[in-house]
């Protein structure tokens, strides 16, 4: 039975597809000039040949998807193209092997769709997984591929958290607030921070390790005043470290400044050459506490007032000092702390009656 197709009066060629391979197939032309159709041509025959097995497939690569999962991509053979009608790839073959006691385990995981990627499931960690892949179409199945480089499956350490949110900054403290991320393939068991005021983690980084992992947020000390910091956490389980979490929103920490003006400054114990004065440790504003200085004359104003270094001893939350070889008459002291920012305001004034040998109580500050 005859086919008769109709072409352009400028056609040559004509490509034909969807003919049964390995069967002869015959044909003829005839072209129309104005005194009507010619002759048909002499007959010509062909035989399209069968589909082979489909080539190798190219460029196997495997990637880590999840603890326990990786993603293999294929680039299909090579003449793939060609096999239009029959010769068609209908199936694909993902053959996944790795080492174990000595021996080489493998198992096949058919792929009935004309895909370019697979997600295989089920792989453990501390494995060296490779893959190969073979096509198949109506002549069968084509040689496998060329194996993907070993691809290490990672321990089931915790996912990364959240960035940490941070609050209610103090001169050397903030607190950092996380969520619990995925534990991976055991419980987590502490968490770990680390910030930095350099604007990036190549310098002045310091670690805090050994968060409880009951724990949702955390008071981070020893912070410098005025500083500007970044935050990031990561989480601990029996397998290793998470990756660190992305950085946190910058939050700076207070200004520092002298310390306060010290208060509840009074006179203790009064003897005949000595007093034993105290007062409550300042708050200090950003900066350790590097000294004291105390000063006193025998008017309120201070005007004449001298100046010296007392020796200072803490106890029980209280600071002390003794003056000596006092002299029978009145006497005003006042006392201030000096940190890194300088010295504080001096205390309201205390007077003593070196004469009465008896503390008289605080008067109010007078001036400097």
């Amino acid at each position: 039975t005859w086919t008769e197709l109709e072409l352009r009066p400028f056609t040559r060629e004509l490509p034909l597809s969807g003919m049964r391979h390995g069967e002869n197939h015959f044909f003829k032309v005839a072209i129309e000039t104005p005194d009507g159709w010619s002759h048909w041509s002499r007959i010509v025959s062909c035989v399209p040949p069968s589909p082979e097995k489909p080539g190798k497939c190219a460029s196997v690569l495997a990637s880590v998807k999840s603890p326990t999962s990786a993603l293999v991509r294929w680039t299909p053979p090579l003449d793939y193209a060609g096999a239009i009608s029959c010769g068609t790839v209908q199936k694909y073959k993902l053959l996944v092997t790795w080492p174990e006691a000595g021996d080489t385990k493998s198992r096949d995981i058919l792929i009935e769709e004309q895909l370019e990627e697979k997600e295989v499931t089920d792989l453990e960690c501390c494995r060296e997984y490779r893959f190969m892949v073979a096509a198949e179409n109506v002549s069968g199945w084509g040689e496998w591929s060329d194996a993907s480089a070993v691809l290490n499956m990672p321990l089931p350490v915790p996912s990364a958290p959240a960035a940490p949110l941070l609050r209610r900054a103090t001169h050397y403290s903030v607190v950092a607030q996380w969520y619990h991320p995925a534990e991976g393939g055991a419980p987590i068991e502490s968490f770990r921070f680390r910030y930095t005021n350099t604007g990036d983690w190549r310098s002045g980084v310091t670690e805090v390790p050994d968060v409880s992992a009951e724990l949702t947020q955390e008071v981070i000390e020893n912070l410098l005043p005025g500083q500007t910091y970044i935050f990031q956490v990561r989480a601990a389980n029996k397998y290793g470290l998470s990756l660190w979490s992305e950085s946190s929103r910058p939050i700076k920490t207070m200004d520092g400044g002298v310390p306060a003006k010290i208060s509840e400054f009074t006179a203790k114990d009064v003897f005949k050459t000595f007093v034993t004065v105290q007062w409550r440790p300042p708050f200090e504003n950003g900066f350790e506490i590097t000294g004291h200085i105390m000063r006193y004359d025998d008017r309120a104003h201070m005007q004449k007032a001298k100046e010296f270094e007392p020796i200072v001893v803490r106890e029980k939350g209280v600071d002390r000092c003794d003056i000596g070889h006092l002299e029978k008459k009145m006497y005003y002291f006042q006392v201030a702390a000096i940190n890194a920012m300088g010295r504080a305001d001096w205390s309201d004034p205390v007077m003593v009656d070196m004469a009465d040998i008896k503390p008289i109580a605080n008067v109010l500050t007078l001036g400097r």
